[in-house]
């Protein structure tokens, strides 16, 4: 990532994680497990992996996952 804006690897898990407490009482239990294991994959492969394919797979992943609640969010509204 860019050394000039550090915290954009930062944006989307937090959006993610910002969206997943928002939506915890519209989703049935077993997405809601899926979507926090998927957020907890994401993250860790993100942040921890030691693979140098494993970063960006893990912010794809992150990505995807925030775009995706998002647009649930704005459907459910």
């Amino acid at each position: 990532m860019l050394e000039i804006f550090p915290f954009l690897t930062w944006l989307a898990p937090i959006t993610s994680a910002f969206l997943l407490i928002v939506l915890w009482r519209e989703l049935r239990p077993r997405s809601l497990l899926l979507l926090l294991a998927l957020f907890a994959l994401a993250g860790y492969c993100q942040f921890f992996a030691a693979s140098p394919v494993a970063g960006p797979v893990g912010l794809g992943l992150q990505t995807a996952l925030s775009v995706g609640l998002m647009i649930r969010w704005k459907w459910s509204s």
